[in-house]
């Protein structure tokens, strides 16, 4: 056991996007800052995530654009700016699952998608694509509905995770922390092996680990959690799909949000959208049954007798509300030398590092031994 008191600008509490991202901004501007995760980097929301990277089309499927859609409008091209190595947080060499994303209907809804898309709203930002260049799911004899492309894309998260981490390893550690507080500001944390750390400045940025993080504290910082149950189906056969399903069932948002990702030895299609939010309500095995009756009506020329089909359980952190609806901006604010972080999705890491960077002043903690800790590794994705 050690009683060395080790010193640093920021220590960071949470390895998912929020820390990883916050942890590149302050150590490119000269602070002293580490990053500490319990479990594994990722763990949580990021890996689960669809790694969609989109502009709020799919918020303004009511016809009107929101306050959400209007915010999250220029986050495609800030993360293309980053991939390409040009932006605060340099991830070029990240792996893009797609450069498109696509949404399609059923005929029924096609006359009510034309007049929405055609809108001066989002012009420039979706543009109908024609027949002679659908992606091979749609080439079928079957699909008669309208496919649109949109300006978004898809990262592949855990190839992101593992980018920040090997840009960071240095500064990146896994243990438990136990902190002393003082009318909620803390005064410094415990580590595992009785290390000792303090900081000018502490960042729980934990998503759903924020909750039992503030209530220690003692915060009056409001957070709430939306579930979803996501379905995983793999089969070696099935087509690359990234895309929206909208129908006349679900018109103000998608029935169906599909991503798809390779294992080692097969392809899975990951499911978000409706179907996840209502299937909270549902079991595993009606979630899957409903699943299969879902895509037997969307897609039915796709055969899915030899697919394996499971589920998983997410619940998406961020800041609270009286409606429990979701926020439409990230939640960045300072109480005393602790700032509590949601980006509430991963599209809004970008603008999330931008809020916090402005709540920051100049490093002051000069040159920092680091802490004698374990690294941290990287957590499991739903469909591996």
């Amino acid at each position: 056991m050690s009683n060395t008191t080790h010193q640093f600008d920021t220590v960071i509490l949470g390895g998912g996007i929020a820390g990883l991202w916050l942890l590149s901004l302050l150590r490119k501007q000269g602070f002293e800052a580490i990053l500490l995760e319990k479990k594994g980097l990722g763990s949580e929301q990021t890996l689960a995530s669809q790694g969609m990277i989109h502009g709020g089309i799919k918020y303004s499927l009511a016809g009107a654009m929101t306050g959400a859609s209007e915010s999250i409008a220029d986050m495609p091209l800030r993360w293309r700016s980053c991939l390409e190595g040009t932006d605060s947080v340099n991830l070029e060499g990240v792996s893009v699952l797609s450069e498109a994303y696509y949404m399609f209907s059923d005929a029924r809804l096609s006359s009510k998608l034309t007049a929405f898309f055609g809108s001066k709203a989002i012009e420039g930002r979706v543009s109908s694509v024609p027949t002679a260049d659908y992606p091979e799911i749609f080439q079928s004899p079957s699909f008669g509905g309208l496919l649109y492309k949109l300006n978004d894309l898809v990262l592949d998260t855990r190839s992101l995770i593992t980018h920040l981490h090997h840009q960071l390893k240095d500064y990146i550690f896994e243990g438990n922390v136990s902190f002393e507080h003082t009318n909620g500001r803390i005064t410094h944390l415990q580590l595992d092996d009785g290390l000792t750390v303090s900081a000018e400045t502490y960042v729980l940025a934990a998503g759903k680990g924020n909750g039992e993080l503030i209530e220690d504290l003692g915060l009056e910082v409001p957070m709430q959690l939306r579930p979803l149950h996501q379905v995983v189906v793999k089969g070696r056969a099935l087509p690359d799909l990234f895309a929206h399903d909208v129908t006349l069932r679900s018109a103000d948002k998608p029935r169906i949000t599909f991503t798809t990702h390779s294992t080692a030895d097969t392809k899975a299609w990951y499911l978000g959208g409706q179907l996840a939010e209502s299937g909270v309500a549902r079991n595993e095995a009606e979630q899957i049954e409903f699943a299969k009756t879902e895509l037997a009506a969307i897609m039915p020329w796709i055969d899915y007798s030899g697919c394996e089909f499971s589920t998983f359980r997410i619940d998406r952190a961020e800041a609270g509300g009286e409606t429990l609806l979701r926020p439409d901006t990230p939640y960045v604010r300072r109480h005393g030398n602790v700032v509590v972080c949601w980006p509430t999705k991963l599209t809004l890491a970008p603008m999330m590092g931008d809020m916090f960077m402005k709540l920051m002043a100049g490093p002051k903690a000069g040159l920092a031994k680091p802490p004698n800790l374990p690294r941290a590794s990287i957590g499991s994705s739903p469909w591996e």
